[in-house]
């Protein structure tokens, strides 16, 4: 199957209307309806149900996407394996991660991996982990950084490194003041300075104050909610955000309480930080990995980067 046959038909199952997927893909919607046309003629049934808007798949439309991404990820999976017989001298990986994932852990491997293979294309791509799991085991994605090992029936989980996830006040606010009063400080963070733990009341006067909270689903949503039910307190005034680094931006403008990991703050560039603070070891400890599918074929290059990354955040 000619691979622009493959774009245009996934295009529409996604975007669900010709015209979208026309404009999308920059040609003209007389032209794509008219590919259309001719792939259901080839295969004498119809993909979609025209009488629906927006576009549903119709069964045979559904069992083609699902035998097209087979075919996809096989031929990917051919083109590494002659790759990985020439050689790391061309080939292709493409990467997945949460965007703050890919801030944090990504660009130093990256770096390294690029110097040390040039011929090697690297692709990266943001979202979150559900996505980012469902485009790997359509073979979409050669692998992708995750804090979430829950399907070893699915993938393989290389862990990357265990880190500390710290509370970020906005560094003007009084209550600083209060919280600084404890004594006991994480010195083996490498920020901008050691960072104090703070007890059950310090933390439920800090629930006073307004909080960013991730969308749920998220892990570090699911952390600041167990950080809530432990102390039983809850802030008042929440504002949701949809990503670590709009949390991060938010603190650092005065907004609200949010939560960072000891990798971004280390790796972020940051020119400023907020006040940090442990709140609770065990609940703010988390590990993470490098996971991709179990019964897929792993290439050269992908192994490769895998160990440039575990050496770069190690």
């Amino acid at each position: 199957m000619e691979r622009k046959t493959a774009t245009y038909i996934k295009t529409i199952a996604d975007m669900r209307s010709i015209s979208a997927a026309a404009e999308s893909l920059g040609i003209s919607q007389p032209a794509l309806s008219s590919h259309l046309k001719k792939v259901e003629s080839e295969i004498g049934t119809v993909l979609f149900d025209r009488s629906r808007q927006p576009l549903e798949l119709t069964e045979a439309g559904r069992a083609y996407l699902e035998y097209l991404d087979r075919a996809l990820s096989l031929e990917k999976e051919m083109k590494q394996a002659i790759s990985d017989i020439e050689g790391l001298d061309t080939g292709s990986l493409t990467i997945g991660g949460a965007a703050f994932f890919n801030v944090a852990y990504l660009p130093e491997a990256v770096g390294d991996f690029v110097r040390n293979y040039p011929g090697v294309d690297i692709d990266i791509v943001d979202g979150n982990v559900p996505f980012l799991a469902a485009e790997a085991l359509k073979g979409r994605l050669d692998l992708f950084i995750t804090p979430a090992a829950d399907e070893p029936d699915r993938f393989v989980y290389e862990k990357l490194l265990d880190e500390k996830v710290y509370l970020a006040v906005p560094e003007d606010w009084d209550i600083n003041k209060e919280l600084a009063a404890s004594n006991d400080a994480d010195t083996s963070q490498s920020g901008s300075s050691a960072i104090a733990s703070i007890n059950a009341d310090q933390f439920r006067s800090l629930c006073n104050c307004p909080f960013i909270m991730l969308r749920e689903g998220q892990h570090i949503g699911q952390m600041m909610e167990h950080l809530f039910e432990k102390y039983r307190c809850h802030p008042e005034k929440i504002i949701r955000a949809e990503q670590t680094l709009t949390s991060l931006a938010l603190t650092l403008a005065g907004v609200g309480v949010s939560l960072i990991t000891d990798s971004s703050i280390r790796r972020s560039g940051l020119s400023r930080f907020p006040k940090l603070y442990l709140a609770d070891e065990k609940i703010c400890t988390r590990s993470m990995y490098v996971a991709y599918p179990r019964n897929k074929y792993l290439s050269k290059a992908a192994s490769e980067f895998i160990k440039t990354l575990k050496a770069a955040n190690a």
